[in-house]
């Protein structure tokens, strides 16, 4: 669902929301932060409902159930407040660094499930080649992927130019397959190469937040969310649970194809010790 603002977006539906769907809008659109504690029968309670009709207001605006709306209202609110750094935050947030980590990322990780897992490893298995889409903070792990595909033989591509970027989707044909990583809500330049992928055939996978217009316009999702940003660019927990996702990912592969892969990566080793050879003699 591509929605600007999750609020506004309840708001211009509340005419059209029977009474009780309406009693959830108003108890988000009030205290919006509350909702975010709670569970759905918590919720149920709260606004005088049921949690079935909870999860058809949610189905209503575009969203699979309670958990992807409240990581919607989560990253509308974060955005706000993380239009400017806030020193007393950024002070607590560094005295225990890496408790703050693991306990935003604990939940985040959650998310992520065999099956989708499996369905991206599957989905890079089977192509003759991959383009890995992904700027600014994010081509962090767009490299690393890169890396790690090359290692075990894959013809991939990763350009940091959004032009060559979408040129190279573009090619990529019914035998490719895109991997688009991102921590934003929505990319302008990451949306244009995914539709150039998927008009040129190809299946497109993302490693993105499950509320963002780069969750819609891709076919598999490996979904990646964290609830608080240190800074609103990003390039924090974001980091950590991208890499992450990419390790998972190639090591699913590595099972799933464990005996190709296997020599690919031994083929890659030989390469290697001979570059590292002080007299490498002849080829």
């Amino acid at each position: 669902m591509a929605v600007v603002s999750v609020f506004q977006s309840i708001k211009d539906l509340l005419p059209t929301l029977s009474e009780s769907q309406a009693r959830i809008a108003k108890v988000v659109i009030e205290d919006p932060s509350r909702v975010l504690q709670m569970n759905i029968t918590e919720f149920a309670k709260l606004s005088d409902t049921s949690p079935s009709t909870i999860v058809e207001l949610c189905k209503k605006l575009g969203f699979s159930g309670f958990k992807t709306f409240k990581i919607a209202i989560a990253q509308e609110i974060n955005l706000l407040q993380t239009m400017r750094p806030d020193p007393s935050r950024i002070g607590r947030i560094t005295k225990d660094y890496f408790g703050f980590v693991f306990s935003e990322l604990r939940e985040s990780i959650q998310l992520i499930n065999e099956e989708q897992i499996k369905g991206a490893a599957e989905e890079i298995l089977r192509s003759r080649v991959v383009d890995i889409l992904a700027y600014g903070f994010d081509a962090i792990a767009g490299k690393d992927l890169f890396l790690k595909l090359k290692e075990l033989g894959f013809q991939v591509n990763f350009f940091d130019n959004p032009f060559l970027q979408s040129i190279s989707a573009s090619q990529l044909g019914i035998d490719g397959c895109a991997v688009a990583i991102s921590s934003s809500h929505s990319s302008t330049d990451l949306l244009d190469s995914i539709n150039y992928s998927k008009k040129s055939g190809a299946r497109v996978l993302a490693i993105a937040s499950p509320a963002s217009k780069i969750a819609q316009a891709c076919d598999i999702l490996v979904p990646t969310y964290v609830k608080t940003e240190v800074l609103s660019e990003g390039g924090f927990l974001t980091r950590y649970l991208q890499l992450f996702a990419v390790d998972l990912l190639v090591l699913k592969m590595l099972e799933l194809d464990q005996e190709r892969l296997t020599q690919r990566y031994k083929d890659f080793e030989q390469i290697l010790a001979y570059k590292r050879r002080g007299d490498k003699g002849v080829f």
